[in-house]
C-alpha cells in the first residue's frame, strides 16, 4: 500500500538531498581552496537569526511539492490492483498523503541541515541568535508548498496518466504566470492573469519581507496563510474524493 509511495517519496529525498550536499560541498571548496576564510562579525547588531533560516528552509518542501504529487496518479495503470487491497480507498488515500506530507518536512530538515552544517565549517554557527519569531513565514512558506502539492494532486487526479507532464507544466505556470500580469494586456484579459495568480503558490510568499504595496496578492500575511492552506486542503480534499469513487480503467 504506502510502501511503493515511501519507495517514490524516497527518490525524490535522494535526488534533492544528493543535490542540496553536493552544492553545499561544491560552495565549501571553493570557500577553502585559497585557504580557511577569515569571516569576522562584530558588534552587537549583527546576527544571523535562526527563526530566518528555519522559515527559509521551508523552501525546500516547496521545491519538492509538485514531484511528491504525483502520488494519485502513480496508481493510475495499476488502480484495479490498489483496490484490492484490505483498506478502505479513502484509508489508503490518507497514508499516500501521509508519506508525501512527511517528505516535505524531510526536505525542510534537510534544507536546514545543510545551511547549518555551513555556517558551522564557516565558524558561523556562533553567531546564530534566536531572538526572532517567524511563525508567521513558516506558516506561510509550508502552506504554500501545501497548496501547490494540493493543485497538481487534483489536476493530475482530472487528468489521469500525465502526471509527470503536469508536475512540470506547474513550474512554468507559477513562474509565468506573475510576467503575465505585467504585461499591458488588455483589460479582459489582464483580468485573467491576474484571476490565474490567486492559483499562483509563489505570488503568496512573494511579499515576504516587502511592503504591502509591493504584494501580487493583496491581503495581510495572515489572509495569505489562511488562503494558501484553504486552497492547498480543499484541493487535496477533492481529488482525493475524486480519486477513491473513480472507476477501474478498462
Amino acid at each position: 500500500m504506502e510502501y511503493v509511495e515511501m519507495l517514490r517519496a524516497r527518490r525524490v529525498l535522494t535526488w534533492y538531498g544528493g543535490i542540496i550536499f553536493a552544492l553545499l560541498a561544491l560552495g565549501l571548496a571553493l570557500a577553502f581552496k585559497d585557504g580557511p576564510p577569515q569571516i569576522h562579525m562584530h558588534g552587537t547588531r549583527y546576527g544571523i537569526p535562526f527563526d530566518a533560516i528555519l522559515a527559509g528552509s521551508a523552501f525546500g518542501s516547496l521545491i519538492l511539492a509538485a514531484f511528491l504529487a504525483v502520488c494519485f496518479d502513480a496508481e493510475y495503470k495499476t488502480i484495479a490492483i490498489t483496490w484490492t487491497r484490505p483498506l478502505s480507498r479513502t484509508a489508503i488515500a490518507a497514508r499516500y498523503l501521509a508519506v508525501d506530507g512527511a517528505a516535505m518536512i524531510a526536505a525542510w530538515m534537510l534544507t536546514l541541515a545543510a545551511v547549518l552544517i555551513c555556517l558551522a565549517v564557516l565558524g558561523l554557527a556562533t553567531y546564530l541568535t534566536f531572538e526572532s519569531n517567524v511563525t508567521g513565514t513558516v506558516l506561510l512558506l509550508f502552506g504554500s508548498a501545501v497548496m501547490w502539492y494540493g493543485l497538481v494532486v487534483l489536476v493530475t487526479t482530472l487528468l489521469p496518466g500525465r502526471g509527470n507532464a503536469i508536475a512540470g507544466a506547474s513550474w512554468a505556470y507559477v513562474l509565468i504566470v506573475p510576467g503575465l500580469t505585467q504585461i499591458p494586456f488588455p483589460t479582459a484579459i489582464h483580468q485573467v492573469t491576474v484571476a490565474l495568480n490567486f492559483l499562483n503558490p509563489l505570488a503568496y510568499i512573494g511579499s515576504v519581507g516587502a511592503s504591502r504595496a509591493d504584494s501580487a496578492i493583496p491581503g495581510s500575511e495572515s489572509a495569505h496563510i489562511i488562503a494558501v492552506w484553504l486552497i492547498g486542503l480543499a484541493a487535496i480534499a477533492i481529488a482525493t474524493r475524486l480519486w477513491t469513487t473513480r472507476e477501474v480503467p478498462a
